[in-house]
């Protein structure tokens, strides 16, 4: 009889053998009756430790041999947990767990098949097969030899789960090393049934290095694979796709089985699916085996048509070159109608010089399909722009296809009403409890809050203090925070700013100046009976009305309240209004009425500043010479005249101070609220805003806050440098979502008929100087502007641009795609000034891309000029 005071120092001390032959002495009930003290055992990896000098030098030897014990001892306590839990499924959940580290070593899987194979022990088929079924491909290093090794003793095929596969593949290739691949697959016993595990899990084309394809080329050349069941595979993961790195290694296995013209025709439908593949060379590997289908005869017109919608579409130049040629022959074979609508579809690829050598193709094949033919082209160039058009136009002569009409803006839609007041105080408590939740509340639900705030104090303070009590957290003296615990405790909370909040921007402050002095008013007397400052609209205007009707009250609201409030008053307020305000008695009322009677805020004067260069400062005060940021720019404002209470900083912005700005680090607050702080004055807004987005521009990891433009777009009041600039950082935002918020406030300024994008231009123009602009990005953006309607905008700012980097040493890798966008621009707004620099660049001659672009603009804005040129 074994005990488990005899069984477990033979566990500890790594005997697997001894533990084997000690649960083989005793029968089955023995075993099981130490299936909990065996289970319950901990081990640990305790390292040796040496005494002698020599010892505590020795530290690999040391480390070899601590990793070796440790192995030993939980191979022991493998052996003795699968000899003595009583179910098939204890003993899998006991062998998969986690407190297993080292892959057991073949002499321990003796030892552990010896166990498992006791009388009265659960089959091995009860044990191997969910312990392959539950293998994850994290676990394969640690427990694929083990499950392998019972699988085999069981007779069982493996299951093809992607850990599986990985095991086996895995196995096989730590097998290869000073031997034949090919050989040690041929000798596999599951060569045949995994391979096809192998092409339907994804990933698992990245195991498939070089030896591997040419082992498994040989093996399908030799017999020993179906190499019909190979080609399957190969195509099937090509067509479902994978991991750039796995499809090129099926690709390579593809290109050496080199199918047949019969083997391609026999796929045809695969072949088709894989042209449509975001990988050039999937599509290329499609196109090639169709076309040696075709030339053998093999495939229909049909497909020849079907390959061509799909890949003269694409943006790969080689691809719909080889495309054109294989159309080509099939036309000169038979002048198939479908062929040539196939051809036709090649006109809308994105890529200008593509779509030339479609029309070129096109006018090669027109004469032969007659009248039916020339209406196809026409409808298929009805859309056409600038020197592409013009082609269009000569090859089909004058008034055959219908004019193009312009894309015109949206009407501008006035800004919507905030949502009603909040009507209850549990309503008020809800709000309020999200509010806490967030770092930076929704800048028109604060409002809403506040107001709240204020009314039910008025009315009901008990009930609100009562509902608000829970909701206080412990800790913590954020100025909301502070202003719920006056509302509550009628008490005066101080608030010291960290230095984060220190380098917060000025309208951050004029909110903290808001909160601050409501919540000395909740300390004080009386408090306010409402707040001047609530918003009428989402854009942040109030109510010119009610602020009027407020002061006529008899109350006297704070200084921060009522310079908020005039703030945002619209430029426009009607005369019935003004009057009222005249025949206010309060001191309030009076301030309102001379605001009023002085025009409002006077718009100030802003520029655009250039900032040097600046070294990156690291710890120490020390400057190293990374020199990361360029050139920037940043603006200045002139301070305006005023007697509102406001924060340092609001309304004017010094240039020294302005270029410091540049170089400040930002405090990570959202922008959201700060448009509402100058509804009406976009300028003053922008100025602020412009600091934070310099770093759109620079990192793709940087959202940079550009999605505020379109809530700056829809600002009141001119638009000058400052919105100018804001702009031209979201033209070239790193991010899309950027660049597509900054092209929704160029639109929208477009259509409130303020944009001057001339200036957006030069903007632009400074920031190329400075080495800040991505031209691509800038192209792109334009052009999606101008075909929503800002054509001529656009091209305002791309007459300003083109010249700049086409004059510049070294134009950008974006040039070429910038005179792209320019020139379909400047036909949709029938251009006809000639520019220098391009004439210049276009008559250099040669082949590159810049200068076929060049000459393709000079083109089209010399042909505006002629009148013999058709509109098509």
């Amino acid at each position: 009889m074994v005990s488990f005071g005899q069984l477990e120092p033979l566990i500890r001390a790594g005997e697997f053998d001894q533990v084997a032959t000690a649960l083989l002495s005793v029968d089955e009930p023995a075993r099981r009756a130490l299936a909990a003290p065996v289970k319950g055992i901990e081990l640990h990896w305790v390292e040796e430790v040496g005494t002698s000098f020599e010892r505590l030098h020795d530290r690999a030897a040391l480390a070899e041999r601590s990793f070796a014990r440790r192995a030993a001892r939980e191979a022991a306590l493998r052996v003795a947990g699968a000899g003595c839990l009583p179910r098939a499924a204890d003993v899998v959940s006991f062998l998969r767990s986690g407190r297993f580290g080292p892959a057991p070593t073949p002499a321990a899987l003796d030892a552990l098949v010896r166990v498992l194979r006791a009388p009265g022990r659960p089959s091995l088929a009860a044990i191997a097969r969910p312990l392959a079924e539950k293998l994850r491909p994290l676990q394969v290093n640690l427990q694929w030899g083990m499950i392998s090794r019972l699988l085999a003793e069981a007779e069982l095929s493996p299951p093809g789960t992607e850990a599986v596969v990985r095991g086996w593949m895995g196995q096989v290739g730590a097998e290869r090393y000073g031997k034949d691949l090919a050989e040690l697959l041929r000798a596999d016993p599951h060569t045949t049934e995994m391979l096809p595990h192998v092409f339907g899990i994804a990933r698992l084309g990245q195991e498939l290095d070089e030896e591997w394809t040419k082992a498994l080329a040989r093996l399908a050349a030799d017999g020993v694979i179906d190499r019909q069941s190979l080609l399957d595979g190969c195509v099937q993961r090509l067509v479902a796709g994978d991991r750039p790195g796995s499809i090129r290694r099926v690709v390579v296995l593809h290109r050496l089985l080199d199918p047949t013209a019969e083997e391609c025709a026999a796929r045809r439908a695969e072949c088709l699916a894989m042209l449509a593949g975001p990988e050039s060379t999937v599509a290329d590997l499609a196109l090639r085996g169709l076309r040696r289908a075709d030339d053998a005869g093999l495939v229909e017109i049909d497909t020849v048509a079907e390959a061509a919608f799909t890949v003269l579409l694409r943006k790969e130049k080689k691809l719909v070159r080889a495309q054109l040629d294989w159309l080509a022959a099939a036309l000169a074979r038979k002048a198939d109608p479908l062929l040539f609508e196939a051809l036709l579809t090649g006109l809308g690829n994105p890529a200008v010089d593509l779509a030339e050598q479609v029309l070129r193709a096109a006018a090669t094949h027109l004469p032969v399909f007659g009248a039916a033919g020339r209406e196809s082209l026409a409808a298929a160039v009805a859309g056409f722009q600038g020197d592409l058009r013009r082609q269009a136009g000569e090859l089909l002569g004058a008034g055959d296809p219908a004019d193009h009409v312009a894309v015109a803006l949206p009407p501008v839609a006035p800004a919507a009403p905030v949502p009603p007041p909040i009507r209850s105080i549990p309503e008020l408590a809800a709000e309020v409890r999200h509010m806490l939740r967030e770092l930076d509340p929704d800048p028109i639900r604060l409002e809403l809050a506040l107001d709240g705030l204020v009314r039910f104090t008025a009315s009901d303070r008990p009930a609100l203090a009562e509902a608000l009590t829970p909701l206080l957290p412990q800790y913590g003296d954020r100025p909301l925070i502070n202003l719920l615990r006056a509302v509550v405790t009628n008490r005066w909370f101080a608030w010291t700013p960290s230095e984060w909040d220190k380098r917060a921007s000025p309208p951050v402050w004029m909110l903290i100046g808001r909160l601050t002095e409501l919540t000395r008013q909740m300390c004080g007397g009386t408090p306010p009976p409402a707040l001047l400052a609530t918003p009428a609209t989402v854009d942040g205007h109030v109510d010119p009305a009610r602020v009027v009707r407020l002061l006529g009250e008899g109350w006297e609201p704070g200084p921060w309240d009522l310079s908020q409030a005039l703030l945002r008053l619209p430029r426009e307020i009607g005369p019935e209004v003004r009057a009222a305000a005249d025949r206010l008695t309060s001191a309030a009322g009076h301030s309102l009425a001379g605001f009023l009677a002085d025009g409002g805020l006077p718009d100030p004067e802003v520029a655009t500043v250039a900032v040097g260069k600046r070294r990156c400062m690291h710890t120490g005060g020390y400057y190293c010479d990374c020199a990361r940021h360029p050139a920037r720019r940043t603006v200045a404002f002139a301070p305006v005249e005023h007697t509102l209470t406001v924060p340092e900083g609001l309304l004017g912005q010094p240039r020294k101070e302005a270029g410091n700005r540049a170089y400040s680090y930002p405090d990570g607050r959202p922008l959201d609220g700060w448009p509402l702080v100058f509804p009406s004055h976009r300028e003053l807004a922008a100025a602020h805003v412009q600091p934070r987005l310099i770093e759109s521009a620079e990192s793709r990891g940087v959202t940079g806050h550009v999605g505020i433009l379109p809530a700056l777009a829809a600002c009141d009041g001119p638009f000058g440098p400052a919105m100018a600039l804001c702009l031209a950082y979201g033209l070239t935002a790193a991010r899309p979502e950027g660049r597509v918020a900054a092209v929704d406030a160029f639109l929208d300024l477009a259509a409130r008929g303020v944009l001057d994008g001339a200036l957006v231009g030069r903007e632009l123009v400074a920031l190329h100087r400075a080495e800040i602009v991505v031209l691509k990005r800038v192209a792109d953006a334009l052009g999606e502007a101008a075909r929503a309607g800002a054509a001529a905008h656009a091209w305002a700012a791309l007459r300003e641009l083109v010249p700049a980097v086409l004059a510049a040493a070294t134009p950008g890798a974006g040039a070429p795609d910038l005179l792209l966008t320019a020139e379909s621009v400047a036909a949709a707004v029938r251009a006809t000034e000639e520019i220098p620099e391009v004439t210049a660049v276009a008559a250099r001659g040669g082949r590159t891309r810049l200068v076929t672009e060049a000459t393709r603009l000079a083109r089209t804005l010399a042909s505006a000029t002629k009148t013999v040129v058709p509109e098509i």
